[in-house]
């Protein structure tokens, strides 16, 4: 697919957003950016753009959507009725990163709200976003631009990484200026609940408006979330492939000083901390531990700076194929929003909802990154994700040029995937495992014994499927019929996971 991608100038001339806005409006998807992160947006009103939004993502269908508008004239037909509550918090707080629960209008469809009564909008104060929503003069709906699950988008690199090739259009204005979602309020209900923790806090809500706020999960403990009322409720989220791991201040105890007693020589560590927390931890250290990629803000430790770096931090250390990330975290109210993030990038495979299955070949640049992207593109949004590693590969190499090629025909974008090798947390976190060929499935049953029953090849799936073999130096045609080969085996693969229960 042709991508357009518009650079912003400031001050910006809104003639430049004619023809994209028009094109959002009847139907097309548009990724921008918005203050908190960018988003990827279609109108509000064409069923089948919103479809294509979730199939875009992988986003489960019970996952509601914000609608995003220009100002509170245009609530018109997309609230039913508007609480008392609304327009004291929207002087106080909007056009910015807070957004609305009420009453779902009549011009709203089921696929924006998950079939709930109610309708989450939100009033964005980014010049580019708002430039778009006059262009395009319909209400417009913008999850994260980003595959469900990976973390959100704070720079335009970030949405090219999940879906270059994908979608038409790309608003690129820079790195977004808060880098965490908004805070959603459902006004509903007394006293009105935070669904989602933002940069507006309960207390500045309380300071501003004198409107007092309570978090859901202060209301109804222990509460299971069937039908999420907002995004961030139920599903795990902002999850790089690597695992995280936060590092709380402690009295008496320096960063640096955790850090040095958190060093593991035999896995590959990433670090995201202030840049004088690294210096301090650096001139203890004698030594470095090899596999160790370090992400640093500029100064001392700062929440808003961290805010805005975590997820390119997350999605960075993660393309250097780290086994585990430590991330600063911080305390006190303030810190809610961040540290929200951060847990729920944090959660372990067994509290996902999504369940994993590793692809393996030999290199991770050929036959598996094309299968998990294959996997991905037509059953990423059952509830399973795919991902994929090598059995002997250098960690950070590219996709092969060839198999971006083969996907390209299949309307799949696979560029900015590289490899990783594979290791014992992939393979005790994957539900299920499956290798190329029967040698790669018996050297990893060799490897990890205690694992062997979830660790299959592509020949044990169905009667029909064989060995997948390896393209690796050879013409497109050869990457062409190991696309369609692993193709085929996928509706055969979907249905042995139906049919596993054991998995």
């Amino acid at each position: 697919m042709d991508m357009r991608i518009i650079l912003v100038e400031h001050p910006i001339d809104e003639s430049l957003f004619e023809e994209v806005g028009e094109a959002l409006a009847t139907g097309s998807i548009v990724a921008f950016p918005t203050e908190t992160v960018y988003g990827l947006g279609a109108s509000a009103l064409l069923p089948d753009s919103i479809r294509e939004i979730f199939r875009l993502k992988g986003r489960p269908a019970d996952n509601p959507l914000i609608v995003h508008l220009l100002s509170d004239k245009e609530l018109d037909g997309v609230v039913a009725s508007i609480p008392d509550a609304f327009h004291v918090l929207y002087e106080a707080f909007s056009p910015g990163p807070l957004t609305y629960v009420m009453p779902r209008g009549e011009l709203i469809p089921d696929e924006v709200t998950a079939g709930l009564e109610t309708v989450a909008v939100r009033f964005p104060s980014q010049p580019a976003a708002r430039a778009l929503l006059a262009a395009a003069k319909v209400p417009v709906v913008a999850p994260s631009a980003n595959v469900s699950g990976r973390p959100s988008p704070t720079r335009v690199r970030h949405v090219l990484d999940d879906f270059a090739g994908r979608i038409p259009w790309v608003i690129d204005d820079g790195p977004c200026e808060v880098g965490l979602e908004s805070t959603v309020i459902d006004l509903t209900c007394s006293p009105v609940r935070i669904l989602r923790l933002g940069v507006v806090t309960a207390e500045m809500i309380f300071e501003k408006t004198g409107i007092e706020a309570v978090f859901w999960k202060d209301v109804v403990q222990d509460e299971v979330v069937e039908r999420p009322a907002s995004p961030g409720m139920k599903y795990r989220h902002y999850a790089p492939r690597a695992t995280v791991r936060i590092v709380l201040p402690k009295e008496g105890l320096s960063m640096s000083d955790q850090l040095i007693e958190l060093m593991d020589p035999e896995i590959s560590i990433g670090l995201f901390f202030s840049e004088s927390s690294w210096d301090e931890f650096r001139s203890k250290m004698d030594a470095f531990p090899p596999g160790l990629y370090v992400y640093t803000y500029e100064g001392a430790s700062d929440l808003s700076k961290a805010s805005h770096h975590l997820f390119d931090a997350l999605r960075t250390l993660d393309e250097q194929g780290v086994e585990l990330i430590y991330a600063e975290g911080f305390g006190g109210e303030n810190a809610a929003a961040y540290m929200d993030r951060l847990t729920h990038a944090s959660a372990t495979n067994e509290d996902a909802e999504i369940r994993q299955v590793l692809f393996v070949c030999q290199g991770n640049t050929c036959r598996s990154p094309m299968a998990e992207a294959l996997f991905n593109d037509r059953y990423g949004d059952t509830g399973w994700r795919a991902i994929s590693a090598g059995l002997s590969t250098i960690p950070g190499w590219p996709v092969s040029e060839h198999s971006v090629e083969a996907l390209r025909e299949f309307g799949i974008d696979c560029r900015g995937m590289t490899s990783k090798p594979v290791n014992r947390r992939m393979l005790s976190q994957a539900s299920l495992v499956v290798t190329m060929t029967t040698l790669q499935r018996e050297w990893l049953r060799r490897s990890a014994p205690e694992l062997k029953d979830k660790i299959i090849s592509v020949a044990d799936i169905s009667e029909q499927s064989q060995d997948i073999a390896d393209p690796f130096g050879e013409t497109l045609i050869s990457y062409r019929q190991v696309r369609d080969e692993l193709s085929e085996i996928m509706d055969d693969l979907h249905r042995f996971l139906q049919q596993s229960d054991h998995l």
